[in-house]
């Protein structure tokens, strides 16, 4: 499932539904701009994540 997930957040498609959600329901305005800027903050975010959690040994499935 994890897997999946990280699948999801880097395809545009799944940032532009998100986007609509948002809008539709809370009636927020977003910019282009700020709509190409933050998926690139939500892969940054990724990447700090997994870079100071606790893993497994290199190699090891799931690591």
């Amino acid at each position: 499932m994890d897997v999946w997930i990280r699948m999801q957040l880097t395809q545009p498609s799944t940032w532009r539904g998100l986007f609509l959600l948002i809008t539709a329901l809370f009636g927020v305005s977003i910019s282009a701009e700020l709509q190409t800027a933050i998926p690139n903050l939500a892969i940054a975010l990724l990447g700090v994540w997994e870079a100071i959690r606790k893993g497994r040994q290199f190699g090891e499935p799931g690591a």
